[in-house]
C-alpha cells in the first residue's frame, strides 16, 4: 500500500501490518495457527511495528501509541520463547554428547510456548475474531493526529538522537553492565538493535551516505559480511524528498557490535541453557559439571569470559571508535541542513 496523499507515518504501518495480517490470515485456516506464525516472518514485522510504536508515542499520542507498543511487544516475545528453544533443539540434536533426556526437555518447553502462543493469539484477537487486533489498530492510526513532513522529520531525528544518549547514559552510570547475561549481554545488544530496527522501519526516511574516506578506528568493523548484510541495505525511497542521513561506516560499525554482541550472547547462552535442563531432569552438580565439559568443552567461551569479552569490546566501540557519538551528530548535522 503507497498512498501518496496519506501521511509517511501512517504508510509505514500500514506496510508492516500488512505484511502481518497476510500470515494471521493464512494461520487462521490451518489446524497449527501458532506454528505457522512461529516459520513465517512475522515476528520481523512485529519488530518494526514495536520500533514504529516507539518512535511514535515520543512524537504523538504517547497513551495511544504505547498500548500499540505493548500489543505487539507481548505478541514478538512470545515468537521470541519459541525460537529460544527451537533454536537449541537443533543445535543440540546434533551433538551427539547430548544425552536425549535434555532434548525432550527442551522439546517439553518448546512445546509448552508454542501453546502459548495460541492461547495469546485468540485471547488477544489476533485471529478468529469478531473484531480482529488488526482492526482495532487501523482505526487508531486512522484517527491520530500527524504531523507535517517536515516537523515529523525533525521529530524523528530528535528521537534517535535522545535514545542514543540514553544508552550513551546508561552504559557510563553502569545501568548497562554485564553483570549478566539476560539483563546485560543481552539488554546492552538489545538496546543497540533498536537504533538499526527504528531506520529499517521508517521505509526510507532513513537512508546511508557512502563516505570513502571513513575513520581509521571503524576499520575493523567493516568486514565483509557486515558490508554484505541485508540489514545494512535501506528500503528503497519512493515518496520521500528529503530524509536522515547516516554516514554508511558508523552505521556498519553499529551493525557490527550488534551481530558480535549475538553471538557473544548465544554462546553464553549455550551453558545457562544446558544446566537450566540439566538442573531440570534431576542431574547433580557433578554430573552436570562433567556433562557441560564433554559438550562445550573448550570450544565455547564461557559466560564469565561472554561477560569479560563484551566489556572490552564495548569499551572500544563506545570510547575508543565512538560510534554512537558518530551516530548521533550525523543526525545533528541532518538537523541543521
Amino acid at each position: 500500500m503507497k498512498n501518496k496523499s496519506v501521511h509517511e507515518g501512517y504508510n509505514c504501518f500500514q506496510i508492516h501490518l500488512n505484511a502481518l495480517n497476510e500470515v494471521l490470515e493464512a494461520a487462521q485456516l490451518t489446524n497449527e495457527p501458532a506454528l505457522v506464525i512461529y516459520k513465517s516472518s512475522a515476528r520481523q514485522s512485529l519488530f518494526y511495528l514495536q520500533a514504529l510504536a516507539r518512535i511514535y508515542k515520543e512524537t504523538h499520542n504517547k497513551k495511544r501509541f504505547e498500548k500499540m507498543r505493548l500489543a505487539f511487544k507481548m505478541f514478538e516475545d512470545q515468537l521470541g520463547k519459541i525460537d529460544y528453544y527451537d533454536g537449541f533443539i537443533k543445535m543440540f540434536s546434533k551433538n551427539k554428547a547430548v544425552p536425549k533426556s535434555i532434548i525432550q526437555n527442551l522439546k517439553q518447553h518448546y512445546d509448552i510456548e508454542l501453546n502459548n502462543l495460541n492461547e495469546l493469539l485468540l485471547e488477544h484477537n489476533w485471529i478468529n475474531a469478531e473484531k480482529p487486533k488488526i482492526n482495532s489498530i487501523q482505526k487508531e492510526l486512522a484517527t491520530a493526529s500527524w504531523k507535517k513532513v517536515e516537523e515529523e522529520r525533525s521529530a524523528i531525528a530528535k528521537v534517535f538522537i535522545k535514545y542514543i544518549e540514553e544508552i550513551e547514559y546508561k552504559y557510563e552510570i553502569g545501568i548497562l553492565n554485564f553483570n549478566d547475561l539476560e539483563h546485560g549481554v543481552h539488554e546492552f545488544r538489545r538496546q543497540l538493535r533498536w537504533i538499526s530496527i527504528y531506520a529499517q522501519a521508517l521505509n526510507g526516511l532513513v537512508q546511508l551516505k557512502p563516505i570513502e574516506n571513513s575513520h581509521p578506528s571503524l576499520n575493523t568493523y567493516l568486514t565483509k559480511s557486515v558490508l554484505e548484510s541485508p540489514f545494512n541495505k535501506m528500503p528503497e525511497v519512493v515518496s520521500i524528498s528529503k530524509y536522515i542521513c547516516f554516514q554508511s561506516a558508523n552505521f556498519y560499525a553499529l551493525s557490527w557490535m550488534i551481530a558480535e554482541s549475538g553471538q557473544l550472547k548465544d554462546e553464553g547462552l549455550i551453558t545457562v541453557c544446558l544446566e537450566t535442563a540439566m538442573a531440570e531432569i534431576g542431574m547433580s552438580e557433578t554430573e552436570t559439571q562433567d556433562l557441560l565439559k564433554k559438550i562445550v568443552g573448550n570450544t565455547k567461551r564461557s559466560p564469565k569470559q561472554v561477560k569479560e569479552e563484551m566489556e572490552v569490546i564495548t569499551d572500544t566501540f563506545m570510547y575508543d571508535a565512538k560510534v554512537l557519538f558518530r551516530l548521533k551528530r550525523d543526525i545533528f548535522r541532518e538537523l541543521s541542513n
